[in-house]
């Protein structure tokens, strides 16, 4: 025992920055071992070294204890404060609920065939669209944005155009002189001299890619709201007119695929009403067989707009003209459907013809004939039936 008393005690590893005193510290992230703080912050100005533990780094599972087990507990702890923190300070999301009006915009414009599209607050043509639903009137009141390119991109607008005003009435107000607007008169000289029946007046297909623009031709002549069904506006319609030399310049779609979309946007847009006119122009062929008679279809478009008015809507040109060449194929059907009447009425008359014989000659066999003179009143009522049908085709036949 005093041996071992009398042995000196075994000093540790020394101080890594000093290298005069025994080591006390040990740096959690580069695990060199300092005797003081003067040491510790020697060390960290000459290497850089933050002085902690690199959290993330890789340990094996033979180093794995519980004080590195309590470690990465502790940091998906915070992890998980700091996620929670920033969701709590991020700022609220706008709403994309529009408000009433403009659902009711939305709503009423997509009634009449248009496809409104409606931007996000702040967007230029959001602060500047006036377009307003009126619902003591009924109608829709527009806001309309001219662009003329041969007048060094002269712009227009107007606001609060009523949807049944003539496009042509628009542009025209626009061309003529009015009180302290002599310059931008004298910019449009080329339109005026040109004339409006000269001018070409276009609107931007949207959706298209910006390296093929398509443009719809719009008619003058016709109502805006006929010109704006089927077509998909955002925010507000925009009108390009050009002169007639400017023309070539762009790519204007075929009339007949831009004629196709007014017409489907005004048939959406009344519904009762064109429905009304496809279910008595696909019902009246089944009539007709029901009831033996040929139907013309002018008489299906007259039922059609019969109850077009009953429903209280009327059907602009596009949606009549739609039902015409919906009842027109069908006239053959018709023809060949009354031809099969008369043929059946020939057939009817001759069997009429043949059943008095055949009647006599059931009553004269007496008593036992008693199955004969049932067959024989029923030829009787048939030949009263054929020969009332008989009477009914002519008539019927005329029609077509």
């Amino acid at each position: 025992m005093a041996a071992e008393e009398g042995q000196p005690a075994q000093e540790g590893p020394r101080c890594q920055v000093c290298s005069q005193a025994a080591a006390k510290y040990c740096c959690p992230r580069c695990d060199k071992r300092t005797c003081s703080l003067e040491c510790v912050k020697a060390h960290k100005d000459a290497s850089g070294c933050s002085g902690k533990r690199d959290r993330t780094a890789f340990v094996g599972r033979a180093e794995f204890d519980e004080r590195t087990f309590l470690s990465d507990y502790r940091f998906l702890e915070e992890v998980k404060l700091a996620d929670d923190v920033a969701k709590r300070s991020k700022p609220p999301a706008p709403k994309l609920e529009l408000p009433q009006f403009l659902q009711t915009l939305q709503y009423q414009a997509r009634r009449r065939g248009v496809q409104l599209h409606i931007l996000s607050p702040g967007m230029e043509k959001r602060r500047t669209n006036t377009t307003r639903y009126d619902g003591r009137m009924q109608t829709l009141q527009w806001h309309v944005e001219w662009r003329f390119p041969a007048a060094e991109g002269a712009k227009a607008a107007d606001h609060k155009v009523h949807e049944n005003t003539l496009v042509s009435d628009l542009l025209r107000g626009h061309l003529a002189l009015k009180p302290g607007e002599a310059a931008r008169h004298h910019a449009l000289r080329e339109y005026n001299e040109a004339g409006l029946d000269a001018l070409t007046v276009l609107m931007r297909k949207e959706r298209t890619p910006a390296n093929a623009v398509e443009y719809h031709e719009i008619d003058a002549t016709r109502p805006l709201r006929t010109q704006l069904a089927g077509k998909v506006v955002v925010e507000f319609p925009t009108f390009i007119v050009l002169l007639p030399r400017e023309r070539e310049g762009y790519t204007i779609l075929p009339a007949a695929q831009a004629a196709a979309a007014p017409t489907t946007g005004a048939v959406a847009a009344h519904g009762p009403a064109a429905t009304a006119t496809a279910g008595a122009v696909q019902a009246a062929p089944a009539e007709a067989r029901g009831k033996g008679t040929a139907v013309s279809s002018l008489e299906i478009v007259q039922q059609a707009g019969v109850a077009a008015g009953a429903s209280g809507e009327g059907v602009p040109g596009e949606a009549q003209g739609a039902q015409q060449a919906a009842a027109g194929p069908s006239a053959a059907a018709y023809q060949q459907q009354a031809e099969a009447v008369n043929g059946a009425a020939g057939a009817a008359a001759a069997a009429a013809a043949q059943a008095p014989a055949a009647t006599a000659d059931a009553l004269q066999g007496g008593g036992p004939s008693v199955a004969a003179d049932s067959k024989g009143t029923g030829a009787v009522d048939n030949a009263s039936a054929s020969e009332a049908a008989a009477a009914q085709t002519p008539a019927s036949a005329a029609n077509l």
